[in-house]
């Protein structure tokens, strides 16, 4: 092969693994609660933040509207995505129905192998807890999610996963200072790893249900107190 040709096919490569970090990167900000919703974004401010090309930013501003971060308005550019109790609501509800599908179709599907390493992440999610670290509890959590959706075998239902995830990242956080929250999380994550282990479909499910029941209820209080710290700051 041409030598010119081989060097214009890594420099594509490198370009697209490039942009793609970069959606990522943003990603994770907004997630993470560095840009809250409502928050209107620059260009300029994020090139610099993120040490990109303004061609590369507004691809990953592309990326993240059809993902529903961010919205594009007119005159206004980037904005971050606002939730409110009603479009939570209807987010939790398709939540818990993945959820299900995916704890069904690892309890089916899913290897002994896929099993211990959803075991080993729930251990590192306690520890996780227990050290108090935001950054680690958060890592350490997104690795769980990651090992859960793995043993369902089935890539679509873990990308429509983790794009609900995403939506309702910012509120992460409160719902881990609630009190008895993070050692009932811990306990529902046991109760599910048993049933996938049994390989009993309906008891998973049932474990996910009772799970963003008690998780619902976390989020609503997390959003009002958001949106009562939003109208006190503005």
């Amino acid at each position: 092969m041409d030598s010119k040709i081989v060097a214009l096919s890594e420099t594509r490569r490198s370009a697209g693994a490039a942009g793609q970090q970069l959606i990522d990167r943003l990603r994770d900000a907004i997630t993470e609660g560095v840009y809250l919703p409502g928050d209107k974004l620059t260009e300029r401010e994020l090139c610099e933040r993120f040490g990109a090309s303004r061609p590369s930013m507004r691809e990953a501003i592309r990326q993240l509207d059809g993902e529903g971060l961010l919205e594009v308005l007119p005159h206004r550019g980037p904005v971050v995505r606002a939730v409110d109790e009603a479009q939570f609501l209807e987010l939790h509800d398709v939540r818990v129905a993945l959820q299900k599908l995916a704890a069904a179709c690892f309890a089916l599907r899913g290897t002994a192998e896929q099993m211990d390493a959803f075991a080993a992440r729930i251990d590192e999610f306690e520890q996780a807890l227990a050290s108090r670290e935001v950054t680690r509890i958060r890592a350490a959590k997104h690795q769980l999610f990651e090992a859960f959706v793995a043993g369902a075998h089935n890539e679509p239902l873990a990308a429509f996963i983790r794009k609900i995830n995403a939506r309702l990242g910012f509120l992460w956080a409160s719902s881990m200072n609630h009190p008895n929250r993070p050692a009932e999380s811990v306990d529902e994550f046991h109760r599910l790893l048993e049933a996938i282990r049994q390989r009993d479909p309906e008891a998973a499910q049932a474990v996910i249900v009772l799970q963003n029941l008690r998780a619902r209820a976390v989020g609503l209080h997390a959003l009002q107190l958001f949106k009562q710290r939003r109208r006190i700051s503005s």
